[in-house]
């Protein structure tokens, strides 16, 4: 199944909702999200599958309800996408960033999280492009988004990169032992240039 990004798709929480006429006037909003929101956070924080699964499948219900009330934010659809993701449903979960994106693509969270979807599967073009993406949309105090991008460009051979994010890292939190290492690791001499 293709989406288009552009529009606005109706992603179903489970087949039998396609039959359901929902009146989502009828749900709280302010309630919805924080129930949903609660769910997701417990599930972040457990380490038992199926209770992890549980929640999950909570707060996707809610998310989904609260995209369709308020079909403009994108804050709905970057969790359905996390949600699609931590469950390996690459196509919803892609389907859900896009849309997000399409909604806001200078939204922080959309970037970051994409660039984390994409980084996981080892697309390290994409998520490079989409951390960049984050940096330059408001997430430059992040230490560990830098060294993320580091991580990247050393796994490309692109070393000076590498140790210039490595130590914008350093810069942001000083308190990061591992970071010398990188920083060592990828600092050239003079005499090997």
């Amino acid at each position: 199944m293709l989406f288009n990004p552009c529009q606005n798709v109706s992603v179903y929480a489970n087949e039998s909702e396609k039959l359901l006429d929902v009146d989502y006037s009828k749900f709280d909003k302010t309630t919805t999200q924080e129930s949903a929101d609660k769910f997701f956070k417990q599930a972040l924080s457990t380490s038992d599958v199926k209770t992890r699964e549980k929640y999950l499948k909570e707060a996707l219900a809610k998310y989904y309800i609260l995209s369709n009330m308020d079909k403009s934010n994108p804050y709905y659809c970057v969790r359905l996408a996390r949600i699609y993701d931590i469950q390996k449903n690459d196509a919803y979960a892609k389907a859900y960033f896009y849309r997000a994106l399409g909604l806001d693509s200078k939204n922080v969270s959309a970037n970051f999280y994409f660039a984390e979807f994409y980084n996981t599967r080892k697309q390290y073009k994409r998520a490079l492009e989409y951390y960049n993406k984050a940096l330059m949309y408001g997430m430059r105090a992040d230490a560990s988004t830098y060294k993320k991008i580091g991580n990247i460009y050393e796994r490309f051979g692109d070393i000076t990169r590498a140790n210039f994010y490595y130590k914008e890292s350093k810069r942001l939190n000083p308190r990061d032992k591992n970071i010398e290492d990188k920083i060592h690791k990828t600092t050239v001499s003079p005499k090997n240039k």
